[in-house]
Order: structure tokens, then sequence, then C-alpha cells
């Protein structure tokens, strides 16, 4: 029984019962009534709780059934109640109270009967209502059983929306029981994209009552989305109000797959179809890969897309473009290994590289910042295989993870293989267009008429120089016949040498006359070659020379060759001509009557014939040596003539060339010059004779010589003995006579002033030693960086003493120093020299002219330009001169001023070696001299030193600040002297300086002392007695004792120690030195780190 028809039958009881309630009764019967209809309504309350309460016997309202009853009607009303409920009948009424008054009196009164016929019709519309809502129970057993075993989730809705069943699926999918559906919890397995489509989906359902489907994606429990297609319809009950849903769900997942993987099958045939049709349109292979590009960037909606092109060799990839969407381009080239070296060897193998993240993926992970500079996370490379290598690939960029899907890769694979193909072939296009581009512009500009013909033998090409000899337009010229502009005469023969040239199937040239559009006919050599396609001939490829003026030029040649062999044969030499080999080509007629020549064959070597055996070789070196250097060849050779004898021929020969510089040979002539070479011989005995008698008086004339010089030199060494002998003399006498006044008075201040008198004759006698060794040439510069401006400085006491109070001496030094790399003895001797030179010029100046004597020093840097001063060459100098207002110079005085002992002063007054030294200390340093100087203008001579370097600079101010430095009171010093009377001055002096000095004769002796004392420092001799001389006792000692200090003193050693010398480290003073110049040297020495 349905549930409609249930209710049905139950509105209908209470129709009648409202009836039978209308019918006239007695207090009691209405009592019974209204039991009977309380009881009644209990039965609906059953009935409609039915489905809340399950299906029992009955007794499940009994309770609020006769509770009810009771009220209305009292017992009897209970018992009627009881009854309807139980559906007992009659078996139970017997047993009831009908009222307060008991059964009986119910049964006797007169609504007994009514009561009756109640009860029987309650008792069977009640027997009639439980067997429907039994059968309605199990009605809805069954239809929960079956969909229960429904594989598709199966819910029904109230009118609100509210869940009223659910069957097992539903639980299955979501997990979820009927109370959190009901409280919503089946929205959230609702993919959120989808869930306004959902709702909307509902919303139309509600507004007009009728089914409706939707498909949306759903999570299940497990985490997997599945698309779920629904289908509901609207619940309505018999009287047609709407009640609610009932829907069911079918999981339509693979369906949806299949639909959307043919929709993406369609869509990626549809786009390559599509993207087949754009490119085969297109001509440029950088507008196809442009349309390739952005249109699988936007089907993909990625980031970037673009080709890169592999340089195997190179070890570079080329990525000359790209198609981007909100990143930077990657256009460049870089490294094959810059993005990881596993990625290049999966191209290489041909495999195509999807990664969904760069930082994850291990074969990117190094390299991921790399990646992340071109905005790259996720990527897919396609390579592109040609011929077994890798030639580009089409990569895919994504500028965020992505997990890439079968479908994407493969249609990048496909896309590369189909786009670069296309791209090829536009390129192969390109090519073969441009190569027929270069092949009509080279052979427009060719000046030779170019053709190429069809297998029919008609044109299918001419080039310009064709159109222009036949004076047509191209089509014209292309369709015409050439045999109908061959000349008559040629016709026959080039017919049927092009037929026969034709069928050899190889390259053939003709040669014959055309006519030109002007009428003139011109002999043409044309060069013909096959075009084959596979083993078939396709037509022919030509090319004809006009060469009308060179058989024109040929046929003068051949009028010149012609002369030119009439005039040698008739000339009277013997004329040959060789090639480019060395073989001769030509022989005029003399040549070959004189050498016997019959036959071209015999020429090379018909010369060898005659030729004397001594000189054959020696000839033919010589003219191969010519030959390839292209030289002028000249020889003289004898020949053993059969007939004439002995001959002497002098041959000639001068390379030829063509008009373009190419090399052709040689042309030559031979002469006999027997007659002359006798005459020559005869005047060579002659001239021998005479060079003897020249010989003798040469010599003659040089012992001649020699005994002059021997004669000048002698003269000059004894005007300089006298010189120097005179001034030793007076030194001497001024020595001498003032110690021995200072050894008789007593008088303090006379014997300081002798003893000064004395000192200042002994270091006039120390210049002149000096100069004496300068002259000599023997003393070895010891030169060192110095300041120019601090010696003087230095200096410039004894200076004013050399000039005299008489005379106005200034000195005028360059800002800065001068620094420079000098033996300062040497310059301080050089300058001296000159000062007193100075001084000697100025003779009585003040008294004779009666103006002020002056002498001024001046220090400058100048700069000499090539040739401006001799023996010097260009560059920077550092200045020093001394200039004087004297009587000048003579230009013969002044040409001979530094030749050695010439001298303008007295017999006796000057040796005429002070300016010699001044000029060899000049050239010895590098530098030079020069004077200006003019008769009653004074002079200036300036000495030219080099400048010291940067670096050297620094140093000599380092060493001109270290000069002050203090010895170091209480040290110990050990002197070397083999003089005792040196030793004994040297020792007052040291020991005056507060040192404590020891003194050894010899190198041993200073060796033991070095070994049981500690000192240090130490003066040693450079020469002295023992075989140990001071550079062998340095040395040792230097190894020994590297902490001791060292220096050398020496007067004049001589060439083999001065070289010595020149090597050594250590500072030398000479002899003889002051105290002060020792203790400089000491002050210095004791500055300095040890050597």
């Amino acid at each position: 029984m349905s549930a409609g028809g249930s209710k049905g039958r139950i509105a209908g009881m209470d129709r009648w019962l409202v009836g039978l309630a209308r019918l006239p009764a007695t207090s009691a019967s209405r009592r019974l009534l209204i039991g009977a209809g309380i009881a009644l309504a209990g039965l609906v309350i059953r009935a409609a709780a039915a489905p809340l309460y399950g299906e029992v016997t009955g007794f499940t309202i009994l309770l609020p059934a006769v509770t009810l009853a009771a009220l209305a009607a009292g017992w009897s009303g209970a018992l009627a109640a009881l009854l309807v409920c139980t559906g007992g009948g009659w078996a139970i009424v017997a047993l009831t109270a009908t009222g307060r008054d008991g059964v009986l009196d119910a049964i006797g009164g007169a609504a007994t009967w009514n009561f009756v016929l109640v009860s029987l019709f309650i008792a069977a519309v009640g027997a009639s209502l439980r067997k429907a809502l039994l059968r309605l129970s199990e009605s809805e057993t069954r239809f929960r059983e079956l969909a229960d075993t429904a594989p598709s989730p199966i819910w029904l809705l109230d009118a609100k929306g509210e869940f009223e069943f659910v069957n097992a699926a539903v639980f299955t999918l979501h997990g979820l029981n009927i109370e959190a559906l009901r409280e919503g919890g089946w929205k959230t397995a609702v993919h959120p994209d989808d869930l306004e489509t959902v709702k909307a989906a509902e919303k139309a359902g509600a507004a007009d009552r009728k089914p409706f489907q939707m498909e949306a994606r759903v999570q299940g429990q497990d985490g997997v989305w599945r698309w779920m297609r629904a289908v509901v319809r609207p619940r309505f009950d018999g009287q047609g109000v709407f009640v609610g849903y009932a829907g069911i769900s079918f999981d339509v997942t693979e369906t949806r797959e299949a639909l959307d993987a043919a929709a993406r099958a369609g869509r990626r045939q549809a786009f390559l179809l599509d993207l087949s049709d754009r490119l085969r349109d297109l001509s440029d292979p950088e507008d196809i890969m442009a349309d390739v590009e952005s249109t699988l960037g936007a089907l993909l909606d990625v980031d970037r897309v673009g080709y890169g092109e592999v340089d195997q060799a190179a070890g570079v990839v080329s990525m000359s473009r790209d198609w981007t969407a909100g990143v930077e381009s990657a256009q460049g080239q870089f490294s094959l290994n810059a993005f990881g070296e596993g990625l290049i060897a999966d191209l290489n193998a041909g495999r195509t590289i999807q990664i969904s993240d760069v930082r994850e993926d291990p074969r990117t992970a190094a390299v991921a910042d790399a990646f992340d500079a071109i905005q790259t996370r996720a990527l897919v490379r396609a390579p592109l295989i040609r011929t077994g290598r890798l030639r580009a690939f089409l990569y895919v960029h994504s500028a965020t993870p992505r997990d890439w899907t079968e479908a994407e890769v493969s249609l990048v694979e496909e896309v590369a293989a189909r786009t670069w193909a296309e791209v090829e072939r536009a390129r192969a296009e390109n090519e073969t267009r441009e190569s027929e581009q270069r092949f009509r512009a080279i052979a427009d500009t060719a000046p030779v008429l170019i053709w190429v013909t069809k297998q029919d033998r008609t044109r299918a090409f001419v080039n310009r120089a064709y159109v222009d000899f036949h004076g047509s337009n191209y089509q014209t010229v292309l369709n015409l016949d050439w045999r109908d502009v061959l000349h008559p005469e040629d016709q026959a023969r080039i017919l049927a040498e092009s037929l026969s040239g034709e069928a050899t199937r190889e390259p053939f040239s003709m040669e014959a006359r055309y006519r030109r559009h002007d009428g003139e006919w011109r002999w043409l050599k044309s060069f013909s070659r096959p075009r084959l396609a596979g083993q078939e001939v396709v037509g022919f490829v030509g090319v004809a020379f006009d060469v009308t003026d060179m058989r024109t030029a040929q046929a003068r040649l051949e009028e010149s060759e012609n002369r030119f062999r009439t005039v040698a044969d008739s000339a009277p030499a013997l004329i040959w001509m060789s090639d480019d080999a060395a073989q001769m080509v030509f022989a005029n007629r003399r040549y070959r009557t004189f050498f016997g020549v019959e036959a071209d064959a015999h020429l090379p070597d018909s010369w060898r014939r005659l030729i004397h055996p001594d000189d054959e070789g020696v000839f033919a070196a010589a003219f191969m040596r010519a030959f390839e250097a292209r030289d002028r060849f000249e020889a003289l050779t004898r020949i053993n003539h059969p007939t004439l004898g002995p001959r002497w021929l002098r041959t000639e020969g001068v390379p030829r060339f063509d008009a373009s510089g190419l090399f052709q040979g040689y042309v030559g002539a031979c002469l006999d010059v027997t007659d002359a070479k006798r005459a020559e011989d005869d005047l060579k005995r002659i001239n021998e004779l005479l060079e003897e008698r020249v010989d003798e008086a040469l010599i003659e004339k040089a012992q001649a010589e020699a005994q002059l010089v021997h004669a000048q030199r002698m003269e000059a060494v004894g005007r300089l003995t006298g010189g120097v002998a005179h001034d030793f003399n007076n030194l001497l006498t001024v020595v001498i006579g003032a110690l021995d006044i200072i050894l008789r008075s007593e008088d303090a201040a006379k014997r300081k002033k002798l003893g000064e008198a004395a000192l200042a004759a002994a270091r006039r006698g120390e210049s002149l030693t000096h100069q004496l060794l300068a002259f000599s040439r023997r003393q070895a510069l010891r030169p060192e960086p110095i300041d120019l401006n601090a010696l003087i400085r230095e200096s410039e006491p004894l200076l004013r003493r050399a000039v005299g109070e008489a005379v106005d001496f200034k000195v005028k030094l360059k800002r800065g120093g001068a620094p420079a790399n000098v033996d300062p003895a040497q310059f301080e001797a050089a300058l001296l020299n000159l000062i007193v030179n100075a001084r000697d010029a100025l003779g009585d100046v003040t008294g004779a002219k009666g103006r002020q004597a002056r002498i001024t020093v001046q220090t400058r840097a100048c700069t000499v330009e090539a040739g401006q001063i001799a023996e010097l060459s260009a560059g920077d100098y550092v200045c020093v001169s001394v200039a004087d207002n004297g009587e000048g110079m003579s230009p013969d005085i002044r040409d001979r001023v530094f030749e050695p002992f010439f001298t303008t002063k007295g017999v006796g007054k000057g040796t005429g070696l002070g300016l010699s030294q001044v000029y060899g200390f000049a050239r010895q340093s590098g530098g030079g001299v020069q004077i200006i100087s003019e008769p009653g203008r004074g002079a200036e001579i300036c000495i030219f030193l080099p400048p010291l370097s940067a670096e050297d600079a620094a140093v000599t101010s380092s060493l001109v600040a270290a000069d002050g430095a203090a010895l170091v009171e209480g040290g110990r010093m050990l002197l070397v002297e083999d003089d005792a009377g040196v030793a004994a001055i040297a020792l007052e002096i040291l020991e005056g300086f507060g040192l404590e000095v020891d003194w050894a004769e010899t190198g041993d002796d200073a060796l033991k002392f070095l070994q049981a004392h500690d000192f240090d420092l130490m003066l040693t001799d450079v020469v002295m007695p023992g075989g140990m001389s001071g550079i062998d006792l340095a040395r040792e000692a230097a190894a020994r004792w590297p902490d001791l200090r060292i220096a050398l003193t020496s007067g004049y050693v001589g060439e083999d120690v001065d070289a010595v010398l020149a090597d050594t480290v250590w500072p030398l003073l000479r002899k003889p030195y002051s105290s002060d110049q020792l203790r400089a040297l000491l002050e210095r020495l004791s500055a300095a780190p040890a050597l």
C-alpha cells in the first residue's frame, strides 16, 4: 500500500466519523463517540508517526490514545481506544469498563448497539490501516536496501532543501553522515571553481520546479577530484504539493577526460593544421619562428617560447629571438652547459626534457641561479636532430613551477619537428633564391657571354653581356637561335663540333665568328659543360669570350716575333731566351752556329758541351742564384771551341715579365771578349807592378809618420813632465815650508794659517793626480745616485776660496734638486777644474777693464735635440754650467781646449789636463760638454749629465737625508792599512770620532782580529801585501760576519783591480782623504744596512 492511499482512506474515515457524531444519542453514547473519535485520532497519529517509530505491533501509540480517550469519555472511552489500538475486537469488550457505572449499564443502555457498531467499524479500519502501514514500512525497507546497493550517490531533499535520505554511496564518496550533510558539509567537497555553477543550477531548478542536471568536480574522502553529473527531479504529493527533490549522481570523470582528450586532440589537430597553413605562406625563417613562438605560447599559456641553435664545435647555443609574455627576453649566446650538463646530454641523445621545477630537478638544481636570471622555473625542450647531430631545440619556459602534461609535451615535440622542417625549408629556399640572385648578379657583371640551355637545346638563361651582344630585350634574345648569327663559313664546322661535343657528355670548346648587333663579326671562343641530373644530361652551361682583339694581337705578336727573330739573327751577339723553369727556349742563328745546335731538342743543354769544366759548376750556380732572386745575371766564362780554340764569353741576362708582372724567364746575350780579356790581363800585370811600387812608398811614408808621432809624443811627455814637476815642486815647497815653520813656531794662529796653506797645497796635489789619472783613462768611475745641488752646496766654501775674494762668485741651483748618477769625487774635480779655469781666464778684469770679475755656477734641466751638440744623443739632461765674464775664446782655441796638454797659460803655469779631465768625466758618465764663447764676451762651459729616474731620485733623497746621521758612540772599528804613516793619521782621526779602533797591516791579520773581537765597522785598503787584497778581505768578512759594515779606501790601484772595484757593492774612499771626507763616509756607512 502506498503512503498516498493510506492517507486518503484516513481522510475518508474522518469524514464518516463526523457524520456519525451528528446522530442523536444519550450522554453515555456521546462519551463513547467522543472516545472513539479520540481513539481514531490516536490511530491517525499512529499512522502519521509510523515512519518515525517503525513498524511494531501497534502498541507504540497505545498510551497516548488511551489517555486521550479516558479524558474525553471516561473508562468507556479508554476501553474503546484500547480496542481500536490493539485491534483485538470484542474479546476485550467484556473486560473493559465503559464508564463509572460499569459494563452492564453500557450494555443495557440505548447506546450499546452504537458502541458495538462503532467498535466493529473502528476495529476493521484499524486492522486495514495497520496492514497498509506495515506494507509501507516494508516498501521503504526494500527501497533503502535497493538504494544502498546502488553504486551512485542517491539522496532525497525536503521542500526546504534539507536532506531526508542519502544512500551508502554518498557516505562512501564523502565520508559524511546525513547530519553532516544537513550542516552543509557537502559544499566543502565541491571544487571552488565549480561552486557557483552548482548554486546557479539549484537556483534555476528551484525557480521553475523542473528537473535539471549539472556537472561539477567533487573531492572524495580519498582526496581525489572527480567529475560528477547530478540528475535532480522535484517531488510532489498526491495533491501536487512540492515536497522536495530526489537526486542521483554519476561519476563522469573518465567520460569528461575522454571528451577533454578528444577536444584537446581536436584543438591540437586544428592548431597544427592552422599552423601548417600559415607557415606554408611564409618564406622568411624569422617570420616562421616568430609565428610559431607566439601561437604556441598563447595556446599553452606560458611565459617564453623560442628556438636555440647549437654549435657543437664552438660549444655554444645561440638564442637569437624568442616570444615572451610578461618576462624579459632570453636572447643571447650561452655555453652548452650554462644551464646544466645533463640537459645537453639528454638533448644530444634525442630525448625531450621536461622539468616541473628547476630548483627541485637534480639536473638543474646546481644552476638554478642561471634560470632565475632568465625568470624560468619550469621548462620543456624538444631536440631537433639532423644527420645524427643536435642542430637546435624548441624551448617553452614558465616563470612558475608547472606540471607538464603528456599532451603538452607531445605538442611541443610535434610543433618542433614540423616547424623546424619549415624553417629549414624556408632557409633552403632563401639560400637557393640568394644563390640564384648571386649567380645572376655575378653572371650579369661578368664581361663574357653566359647561357644555360635546357634538354631541348633552347636557352633557359642568358646574362646581360649575352643580351648586350645581340642588342635586344631579354625575352627576344632568350628565344634567339644562335645559328642565325653564326658566320656562314663557320656554320658547318661549328654544327659538327657542337653535336660531337654534346655526344661526349664532357666539356668541350669551340671558336667561331658571330655577328654582333651592330653588324660586326666577332670571334667568340666558347666553353660548354653538361648539366647532369643523376646520369641524365638536362642541358648545358656555356660561356663565350670575345677573342677578336686577342686574335688580332696574336697576329701582331707573330709578326713581331718574326721581326725580332730577323733582328736577333742579324745581331753580332749570341742571343738566347729561357722560360720560367730556366730552360732555354730560343737562340738566334749566331748562337746555334757557335754552339753547333742543329735541332731545338738540343737547345737546353747546348752550352754545356763547350764550357770549360772548371767554370761549368760556378756558372750554373751563379745563374740559378740570380734566377731564383729574379736579379740581373753577369758571368765571364771560358769556352773550348772546337775550331776557334779557347775563348772568353761575357754573358749577361735580365729577367723578363709580362704586362701583369708575372715572371716569364730570362733574356740574355753572350759576347766574345777574348781580345778584351787578353788586353785586360796585360793591364792587370802592369797594375800589379805599379801596386808593388806604391806599397813600398806607403811603407816608407808610414815609417816616417810613426817617427814623427813618436817625436811629438816625446815632446808632449816632456812638456807634461816639466809642468807636473814644476807644479809638484811648488806644492812641496809650500807643504815642506809650512810644516817646518809649524814645528818651530809656537804662535797658534800662525801655525793654523800655515797648516791651512799646507793642506791647500796638498789638495792641489790631489787634484793634479786626479787629472793625471783621468788623462791616462786608467781610473774607473764609481758612479752613485747623488743630488748635484747638495754636492755643490757642500763644496761651495772650497770653491769660493779657490776663486778668491776679488771675484763675484754666484751659485744658482735648480729647484727640486738635480739628481744624477755620477762619481762624486770626479764631479767635484771636474767642477773645480772649470772654476779654476774660469778664474785664470778672468785675469785682471777688474783692474784692466774696470768691471767686476764674475763666475756663476748654475744647474738646470734641459732638453737636447738630435744633432744639437756633437757626440750627444737627443734627450733630457741635467746641465751644470760655469760661466765667466773674462776675455772669451777664439774659434781656433775653442776647438782645441779639450786636447791633452793644450794650454794658453805660460810655461810652467798649467799642465793642459784640466779641461781634458772635464771632457773625459762627462763622456764616461754618458754625457757631453759644450763651450759657448766669443772673444771679449766671456765663456760658458756646460756639462750635460743623464738625469736619474724617479725611483733612483727617491733613493738619492733618502741618501742625502742620511748624510747627517751620527756615528754610533763607542763603536768598534777595524782599520786595515799596510802604510804605517797613513795608518797613524787615520787612527788619530778615527779615535777623534770617539771610535775604538784596532789596526791590522794585512788581510790575514784582519781576519784574526775579526775572529777574536766583535767589530761594527771595517775600513780596508785595496792593495796590501800578503796575497790577500782588500776586496778579497771584504768578501770573506761579508760572508762570515754579515752584520759588519765595510768600506774600501785606495789611491790608484791599476786596471785589473779597478775593473773589480766597478762590480763591488762597498763604498770607496779615494786617497788622499780628509777627516771630513772620512767622517762623511762613516756616517753614511752607519746609516746604511750591512752589505
